[in-house]
């Protein structure tokens, strides 16, 4: 079998999801080729300039989502049934690798994409789209939802009600969970955490935007009753700043990591108290399958997609946000003096965990 995975570095969640199959792929069926291809960035100047203008905004002014976002859910107009902006590109990678399944993780790579493979490869291609949102509403994109997939993956039943409303095929939808990396499947965090200082984890995304050094700043009251880890994604001077920041303050105890890989991250969730993220796809997946609190960190606007994982947590019951710094200072005291109500909220993730059996989803992927 011949498996192209198309995605995109536009958010985190959507190579992350891309990775994740690829290497379940290469564990689960040895003998079939797979390929993961950043579509929008190979495929043409023009996809990669938006892909590079959403990666800094989203570092630098989060507010310009409001208005990009908008925009980009007009895509229909340059794609018309097939690929305007990268087609020769596009043709060339269907006819050179000719694959069985075309798997989408990105919402722009789905509508006109999957329509021009059809047409290259031929009707008997099997094309999926892989959703990474967790709830539906607005800030769910319309170009999730293809004709031409003949299935649609969501995460939750919250994404297959956005579906139905949207009138796409019920019998097409197949609600699975999410298949992350591997070690995120080798057991969740403990319901209760051993005893010691309490670990929280400042996380960013890959390309590392955060606000870490103005929450460092609100937790060193919490200095002998915490412990820090500050996540700085691929940012070298993040992680500079952030070093010489702990440096500065000895009495509150912070590491400064880069980016983690799988394994790193996994044992992280296992080990958190708490972890605070912007509410993205990604990071709001990964806590929800291994039963650790997540606090939503709304700095700087929330991107209209950004709405979508504290949507689903509330319905659960889960949902903590903050949208000042100082606002982290009031939930970490909180819990702190207040173990049991930190604890119920811990007991309540576990029993709202989001579970999955990557062999019933690589079945489905091959012939469900």
């Amino acid at each position: 079998m011949r498996v192209l995975i198309f995605t995109s570095s536009g958010g985190t969640a959507h190579d992350a999801a891309a990775f994740a199959l690829r290497d379940w792929m290469q564990r689960s069926w040895p003998e079939a080729q797979v390929q993961v291809e950043s579509v929008l960035e190979n495929a043409s100047v023009v996809t990669r300039f938006g892909v590079n203008l959403y990666n800094w905004i989203q570092k630098t002014a989060p507010w310009l989502h409001q208005a990009y976002w908008r925009l980009v859910e007009l895509e229909d107009l340059i794609k018309p049934g097939t690929v305007l902006f990268g087609h020769r590109y596009l043709v060339k990678l269907l006819k050179r690798f000719q694959p069985d399944l075309l798997i989408s993780t990105h919402p722009h790579t789905n509508r006109g994409h999957f329509d021009l493979a059809k047409r290259v490869v031929g009707p008997q291609l099997r094309c999926i789209t892989c959703c990474t949102e967790l709830d539906g509403g607005f800030g769910f994109s319309r170009n999730w939802v293809s004709r031409r997939a003949d299935r649609f993956w969501t995460l939750t039943p919250g994404v297959d009600r956005e579906l139905r409303r949207r009138r796409y095929p019920s019998e097409r939808l197949r609600c699975l969970g999410p298949l992350l990396y591997p070690p995120f499947h080798r057991g969740a965090a403990p319901e209760q955490l051993p005893d010691g200082l309490p670990l929280l984890v400042l996380g960013t995304g890959a390309n590392g935007a955060n606000n870490h050094r103005r929450l460092l700043e609100q937790l060193l009251p919490f200095a002998g009753r915490l412990r820090v880890v500050a996540l700085c994604g691929r940012r070298p001077a993040a992680l500079e700043a952030i070093t010489a920041w702990a440096a500065q303050h000895p009495q509150l105890a912070v590491e400064a990591l880069g980016f983690q890989g799988p394994e790193a991250m996994a044992e992280l969730y296992r080990q958190a108290w708490a972890v605070v993220s912007r509410p993205g796809a990604r990071t709001a997946t990964e806590a929800l399958a291994m039963g650790c609190p997540l606090i939503f960190n709304h700095y700087g606007l929330t991107m209209p997609q950004e709405l979508l994982a504290p949507r689903w947590f509330a319905a659960q019951g889960l949902e903590v946000s903050i949208r000042r710094p100082r606002q982290l200072a009031a939930v970490v005291a909180g819990w702190l003096d207040q173990p049991a109500a930190y604890q119920a909220l811990r007991s309540r993730y576990h029993r709202q965990r989001l579970q999955s059996d990557p062999a019933q989803i690589l079945e489905q992927l091959a012939h469900g």
